[in-house]
């Protein structure tokens, strides 16, 4: 005659096999399924930007922006990928460009009349440690001691003094951690239009139209060109000789696009292989889902896949099954 205990040892035993199957079928299927979601390509032009009140918009204009503003490398020369080479270019009453782009990012120079208030900002806030010119000569001519911000375009500064990087706590650490910025946006502006103002170059400061963001064009690319780093989830992860790649979960979609384009610290400068569109896509993917994921099914044990929660399903659930039976074994 067949025993209780035997019955539910069977049963439990059923129940664990399905369980590791169950398991097995979600790591397999998982890939396929990403691959099966439909892929939108969105075309980068002109027709709906929006140059800064009181400039002329030039649509679609030839090459033919100073090489300071586009670059001498070749692969910087390709349309729509970060320099004023794009679809649009906006210029002011006296011919100077102030912004440029396209409808996926409009890049915009901060404006000159901020430039006074920015040499002041500066003056209290960085050179003591860029130089009085933004040249990295300390007061006391020590060549080369810290970077020189000349010709490296407003997006650089911006980057630097809105994530909080800048001012440093500690000019000598390994790497500048992110941190409430000292400065509000404005200020970075006023310090980005000084900076310059020395020596004019780009990129400015991005704009990045996330409403028409492809968000699986944007998991793709990310995987590709920022998860060997910034890891998959977008948490950041350790490199070598005491540098990292931070997270990016408190990361705008305007600060995504500048790290993008300037490539600030270890990062490499994305600017000539990744066009406006595939940027915004990035940030759009970035600030939207991996900053707020949508954890379908209950906890998201930091995003670790399907792999790693298959596993930790095993392990609870063979564990469990293991504590009936031996509860069941007990009371026989």
């Amino acid at each position: 005659m067949v025993t209780m205990q035997q019955t539910l040892k069977k049963y439990t035993t059923r129940f664990g096999f399905a369980l590791v199957g169950a398991a097995a079928m979600t790591t397999l299927a998982t890939p396929f399924l990403a691959e099966a979601s439909p892929v939108r390509v969105a075309e980068v032009s002109a027709s709906h930007v929006s140059c800064p009140k009181g400039t002329t918009a030039k649509y679609d204009p030839e090459y033919g922006v100073p090489a300071a503003l586009i670059g001498e490398d070749a692969k910087t020369k390709v349309k729509n990928a970060g320099t004023p080479y794009s679809s649009v270019q906006c210029y002011d009453a006296s011919g100077q460009l102030v912004a440029y782009g396209n409808d996926a990012i409009l890049y915009t120079f901060p404006a000159s009349a901020l430039a006074p208030l920015g040499e002041k900002l500066y003056q209290q806030n960085c050179a003591s440690c860029h130089g009085a010119k933004a040249d990295g000569v300390l007061a006391e001519g020590t060549a080369g001691a810290y970077p020189a911000l000349l010709g490296l375009g407003p997006a650089t500064v911006n980057f630097w003094i809105t994530t909080g990087r800048m001012p440093a706590a500690d000019p000598k650490e390994v790497q500048a951690a992110r941190k409430q910025p000292r400065l509000n946006p404005f200020q970075a502006n006023a310090i980005a239009a000084y900076v310059n103002s020395l020596e004019p170059a780009a990129p400015g400061i991005p704009s990045v139209n996330v409403k028409d963001a492809n968000l699986t064009t944007g998991q793709q690319l990310y995987a590709l060109n920022c998860a060997a780093c910034h890891t998959i989830t977008g948490g950041g992860d350790a490199l070598a000789q005491g540098t990292y790649a931070p997270s990016l979960h408190v990361a705008t979609p305007t600060q995504v696009a500048e790290a993008l384009r300037v490539g600030p610290g270890n990062m490499p400068v994305f600017s000539g292989n990744l066009t406006d569109s595939e940027v915004r896509d990035i940030a759009a993917y970035v600030t939207e889902s991996l900053a707020k994921p949508s954890d379908i099914g209950g906890v998201g044990m930091g995003g670790l896949g399907p792999v790693a929660e298959g596993f930790i399903a095993l392990a609870l659930g063979i564990g469990i099954l293991m504590l009936v039976s031996f509860w069941v074994g007990e009371r026989q």
